[in-house]
């Protein structure tokens, strides 16, 4: 299973802009194989891969705003997952260009601003006493407007339940206090349908896994 994992990862990377990019049938496919790809991510060099593949869809087909998002939330993903603290902020810092040009191609997006939220929860982890403050207020007011903008969206509830559930209770965190918030994430899971093949759709496992933690 890792062989074919890694065989699809290689795949992915050696296909050249030219013979998969292009107007519509093209983006589209290039689009549904790295998602897929994302869908079975198991380590932090993974979902490195995959925000330069959607880079690359993003550099030839700059009218669209899923490819930099998708971007933005790999590095931000990768922050999540390793245990390099080194390049946090520099990974970070790539993640903000690409999400606030997929701001300026699709505004007022519940989507991209829930993206912009997991970007600063993640500088937390650069240095949590220092900057928990700072960047979880920053990533809870994010959650909120991504939330007012769709409130159907479970995603922006799901990352809002999430960090609460790693605040320690003397902050006013704890499993107690995230376990209703992830609970209403479920629900809007279930009641959640993605506008097309592409549109993003992540985080129903976590939910789920976190979940089983509140018990």
């Amino acid at each position: 299973m890792k062989l074919m994992s890694a065989y699809i990862f290689i795949l992915i990377s050696c296909v050249s802009a030219g013979n998969i990019y292009g107007a519509g049938p093209e983006y589209q496919q290039a689009m549904k194989t790295s998602i897929a790809a994302l869908d079975s991510v198991v380590v932090p060099q993974q979902y490195m891969q995959l925000a330069n593949n959607f880079s690359r869809i993003a550099n030839v087909e700059s009218a669209e705003w899923l490819p930099d998002y998708y971007a933005a939330y790999c590095f931000a993903m990768s922050v999540f997952t390793s245990h390099d603290k080194k390049n946090i902020d520099t990974y970070l810092d790539q993640a903000d260009l690409l999400i606030k040009k997929a701001d300026s191609i699709s505004p007022d997006n519940s989507e991209i601003i829930t993206v912009k939220g997991l970007i600063s929860s993640a500088r937390i982890m650069a240095d949590p006493m220092s900057r928990g403050k700072k960047y979880g207020t920053l990533a809870n007011q994010q959650y909120k407007q991504a939330e007012k903008l769709d409130s159907l969206n479970p995603r922006p509830v799901l990352l809002e339940g999430q960090g609460l559930f790693y605040t320690p209770k003397m902050f006013g965190g704890g499993k107690d206090k995230a376990k209703p918030v992830i609970e209403k994430a479920l629900v809007k899971y279930n009641l959640f349908k993605p506008a097309n093949d592409i549109a993003p759709h992540w985080g129903r496992k976590m939910a789920e896994d976190m979940l089983k933690q509140c018990q």
